[in-house]
Order: structure tokens, then sequence, then C-alpha cells
């Protein structure tokens, strides 16, 4: 039987034995003890994925997890999925409402000091709490810990490794490309005082909550392969790319360039960052097409400087069609950073 939200029992804690006398601040009671991680899982028609993603969630070697599971609606068997559980997940299942605002009623249910996102099909890999812990207690001015990951496919097997750049905020918003991956954590404070996903964003809505968190404060890099990114047929960043997604990418750069609250320099940012948006609205739009080949001439009529770091356009310009795929094979097999933004329902 599913839980509601009234009736939905919450998971027992163990009381963390270990202390951390250097941060008082993220103390879930007061006296120095381990602070309460609370990770959220948005779930929609992910039956196949879930377990694992919840057991990778349940096994971690951190005391003092609250785990939110909310479904979405599902019409296959992810709320049987779910009741398995039992006490071991706080979960409810609501009527369809978008990844973006499920994320944001998690957000609303979290009571941990540190929050985390964690997709239905991206299970987290052992350590990576304890190790996003970690990072919160040695320092104290950061806001978010994001680690390196695993590219897996549907079958769980790696496809690569993921080195995630260290953290810049003036390099996120000059590409404008998300760096902050899979398995990040950030500060419930922090979070707060950003508000909550944009919900006009289906596909960049992690990328806008990024921008926007950045301005308050630091991130890192966990210098650790801890997390994992499923490409598979299903998912949104494979199956529904095109016109809408390419349409918010360039909606997005808009948007944050016509905040009135923008430093200065990361205002003189703007000609470059946008340039960028079109690039990656092009390459949402599947090249070759008509539509992908306005978004790249205006990448390049608003910033020229910087086309030849749009390496796909200048493939498309210079190299014969019928040789494509081998250079996106050989792209693939040599990149390191991930696509610029991560929602996946």
């Amino acid at each position: 039987m599913k839980q509601s939200e009234d009736t939905a029992k919450q998971p027992e804690f163990q009381t963390a034995a270990l202390k951390h006398p250097d941060s008082p601040e993220l103390a879930a009671d007061g006296d120095g003890a381990l602070p309460l991680v609370s990770i959220i899982t948005p779930a929609y028609n992910r039956a196949k994925y879930l377990e694992e993603t919840i057991d990778s969630v349940l096994s971690q070697d951190y005391p003092r997890i609250e785990y939110i599971v909310l479904d979405d609606g599902s019409t296959d068997g992810t709320p049987e999925v779910l009741a398995r559980y039992g006490s071991r997940i706080r979960w409810e299942t609501h009527p369809n409402m978008g990844e973006t605002q499920t994320v944001n009623r998690g957000f609303a249910l979290a009571r941990g000091e540190l929050v985390a996102v964690v997709n239905s099909d991206d299970p987290l890999l052992p350590g990576a709490v304890r190790a996003a812990v970690e990072v919160f207690l040695e320092r104290p001015d950061v806001l978010v810990a994001y680690p390196d990951w695993l590219t897996i496919d549907a079958e769980s097997k790696t496809v690569r490794t993921v080195q995630a750049p260290d953290f810049d905020y003036t390099f996120m918003v000059r590409r404008f490309r998300c760096i902050v991956g899979p398995g990040a954590f950030m500060r419930r404070g922090a979070m707060k005082r950003v508000g909550s996903r944009d919900s006009r964003y289906r596909y960049v809505a992690d990328f806008d909550f990024w921008l926007r968190l950045g301005l308050l404060g630091p991130f890192t890099r966990v210098e650790r392969v801890l997390a994992t990114f499923r490409v598979h047929a299903d998912s949104t960043s494979v199956a529904q790319q095109g016109q809408a997604m390419a349409e918010e990418h360039v909606e997005l750069a808009r948007q944050f360039f016509g905040r009135p609250d923008l430093p200065p320099p990361i205002r003189t940012l703007e000609k470059e960052a946008r340039s960028f948006a079109f690039y990656y609205a092009g390459l949402a739009a599947r090249p070759p097409s008509r539509l992908s080949w306005s978004y790249f001439l205006k990448a390049v009529a608003l910033h020229p400087k910087t086309a030849v770091l749009k390496w796909r356009l200048l493939v498309l310009i210079l190299v014969p069609r019928s040789l494509h795929a081998v250079v996106r094979s050989a792209r693939r097999a040599t990149t390191k950073v991930g696509t610029p933004s991560r929602n996946k329902n």
C-alpha cells in the first residue's frame, strides 16, 4: 500500500557517535553530531532502475540519511517497488507534474542540513554521502560539493569515467555549461536562500538552479568517482532532445542576464555566454537540421571569437557529411565533460 504524506512513516535514524568539533553550524542536534543528510529521488516510470538506485542510497556507510522518494504519477510498477521498502524510505505518490516540481516538493519535505537530488536511474557509488559530508565539515564556506562520476548504460556497465572540472563560476557562466554533475550535495540553508527550481524549465532547471546558487558562494569538486549518470533510450537527455530543449537553453541565458543583481564582471560575459547558449541549442536541435544551423549561425554572429571552440560547428562546416559519424565517435572516446544539463525525467 502506498503511503501518503500524512501517513508516511519516518525512517528511524541511527545516532552518530562520531563528532566533529569544527562545524557547529552543521550539527543536527547542536552538540557537534554528524549532520542529517536528505536525499531526494524523483521517479517517473523507472521501475526497471529504481531498486538499484534505492539500494545504492540505503547501503551508504553514513549513519544519518533521510531518504525521500517521490513517485510522479508513474503508470508502471514504481509504486510497488517503493512499497517493498516500507519505513526504510519516506515516499509518496502524486499526480504527474514533472521532474522540476517533484524535486521542489522534495526540497520542501527535506529536513537535513545537507541535501542532494539523486535521479531514479542514477545510483550512487559507495562512500558518496560520507565523502560529501567530510567536505562540508572541513570547508564551512562551501555551499555545494560535487564528485566525478561514471557514465553507465542501461545494463549498468561503465561507458566512461568523467572527471568534472574544478569549480570556476566565471567559467561556468562564460561557457554556459553546467559543470556540476550527478552526486552533488548542497547546504539546505543556501538552498532556501536561492529558492526552488524554476518550473518553467523542464530540461535546464538544474543548470538554472546552480547558476543562481553560485552567486551566493563557492562550490567545490570532490576528487573521487562517487556517482553515476545513466544513458539509455528512455532518458530525457536522449529521447526528447529537440526544439523544446534548444529553446530552453536560449531562454535561460536571456533570463539569467536579465537579472538586475549580477556582479559587473559576470555581466561582461553576456555575449560570450549567450553565444554558447545558442551553440548548445544547436546541438539539442540535432544537427545537421535546418534548426540547428540557425542556432549555430546565431552563436557565431553573437561572439565570433569563440567559434573555434565550438568544434562541432567546425566539423559540420569543414568535414564531409559522410565522415560526421567517425568524428562523433572519436569525440565520445576522448571527452571528459558531460552534457550541459542533466534533468532526466
